[in-house]
């Protein structure tokens, strides 16, 4: 059997950090024919801010260590295309042991053809993730909120994301229309110490989970070989576990365009009219507007490129009321220098997150600077240095939130950071 090419090998690279699919894989055939691949990522460096304080005097400065696992089993049956994966990401940080996480990702993909014209594909993802403290939930947190909440250690988070999907026209036809069902689901784990700590705060905790169940209804129309126009109508039904007043329906119109434009150039973009609707709050502002994700990537050299994207989408905050406009910005430069296998890369993103339909008037912006510079000392080790160097500032020194059964306990967020990072990488296909 030789070794899988398809579009299903193709998927599971794309779910995996883009780091991850620098090394060449090697192929290991098995029983059955089934094609065995797996590397590892070694990672060490320097953090500066590990709990993103807003004040230098608490910042937690560590070096870490870090171990990033993949393993794949593909297997093909006739036309039927299989992928079994797991991936890891664990790591320790010296300095501060209580920051230390452990990631597990679990993926299985199966494609099956009915004929020339029918195609069926089921897709299960779980993930096995966290949330590091002073992002999210406990954005803003202080040392000591970090000790009255019971926050000690990161928070355990478990994400389900699981589509079915119907595709009625050839593979290599020019059109093709695709239905699909998905189902995701967010729940945090473990919060026993919470629990024990504050009840307010692990009741607002479990306010942050949520199912969604989708539909999608897309046709594609592969124009030419270099061009792909993607029309789709989507609806997303987010339903919280225990705060039903963030319930929330999506209506999206989506139009895609991606191409090769140029010899030097290619683009691809996602445009698409969204119209939210809370369902449960009466006082609730509907949104509707435009929301897009676009790339394009110029190669003025052969050796060159310059990559842009922007994207704007809106996301729930986490209290009742109101939506988060997400703007995201973004320019990079890589270049491969005297031969091939050894790049730089400079990569700056800009993105504000507006508060809108609330009373605090937040505006948040965030700025990254990467550098990074990557060598392929064989198609199956790869070694990277990378410095980051990541500032959020806010409109506000410090945003409000409230717990409790009649929600009349305030807590504050003290918000902005400073955060650099410089972190070796190596990569080796086994």
């Amino acid at each position: 059997m030789k070794t899988p090419t398809s579009a299903l090998l193709l998927a599971g690279l794309a779910i995996i950090p883009t780091a991850w699919a620098l090394p060449t894989p090697k192929s290991h055939v098995g029983v059955a024919g089934i094609d065995f691949q797996s590397q590892v990522g070694v990672d060490t460096g320097q953090v500066s801010n590990v709990t993103y304080q807003p004040w230098s005097r608490n910042e937690i400065s560590s070096t870490f260590y870090n171990v990033s696992p993949l393993l794949r089993a593909i297997g093909e049956r006739n036309e039927d295309r299989y992928l079994l994966m797991y991936s890891g990401d664990y790591r320790a940080y010296t300095q501060d042991s209580a920051d230390n996480y452990a990631n597990h990702f679990f993926r299985f993909t199966g494609q099956w053809r009915y004929g020339q014209m029918h195609g069926l594909s089921l897709d299960v993802q779980d993930t096995l993730g966290h949330e590091n403290r002073g992002r999210g939930i406990t954005e803003g947190f202080l040392p000591e909120q970090f000790t009255a909440f019971g926050i000690d250690k990161p928070l355990n988070t478990r994400f389900l994301s699981n589509e079915l999907r119907y595709s009625f026209g050839a593979p290599e036809g020019r059109g093709k229309v695709e239905t699909a069902l998905l189902y995701k689901q967010l729940r945090f784990t473990k919060l026993g110490d919470v629990n024990e700590a504050d009840r307010d705060f692990y009741q607002y905790i479990r306010d942050q989970e949520w199912h969604e169940p989708s539909l999608v209804v897309e046709l594609f129309d592969m124009y030419s070989k270099k061009s792909r126009f993607r029309y789709s109508f989507i609806t997303n039904q987010r339903r919280y576990e225990t705060s039903s007043l963030k319930d929330s329906n999506e209506y999206y119109l989506l139009y895609g365009y991606k191409a090769q434009v140029t010899g030097k150039t290619s683009v691809d973009a996602n445009v698409s009219w969204l119209y939210k609707q809370f369902i449960n709050e009466p006082n609730a502002q509907d949104f509707s507007g435009l929301n897009w994700d676009i790339k394009l990537e110029w190669k003025p050299l052969q050796q060159s490129s310059i990559a842009f994207h922007s994207a704007q989408r809106i996301k729930d905050p986490s209290e009742v009321g109101g939506y988060i406009l997400v703007t995201d910005n973004g320019l990079g430069w890589t270049h491969h220098w005297w031969v091939d296998r050894f790049s730089t890369t400079v990569d700056y993103a800009y993105v504000t997150e507006d508060y809108k339909k609330q009373v605090n008037n937040r505006k948040d912006r965030n700025g990254i600077l990467t550098l990074s510079t990557s060598y392929d000392f064989r198609p199956s080790i790869n070694f990277e240095l990378k410095y980051q160097i990541d500032t959020l500032h806010s409109n506000k020194k410090t945003d409000a939130f409230f717990i409790g059964p009649n929600f009349d306990r305030e807590v504050d967020r003290t918000l902005g950071y400073d955060n650099q990072l410089i972190m070796l990488t190596a990569r080796v296909q086994i």
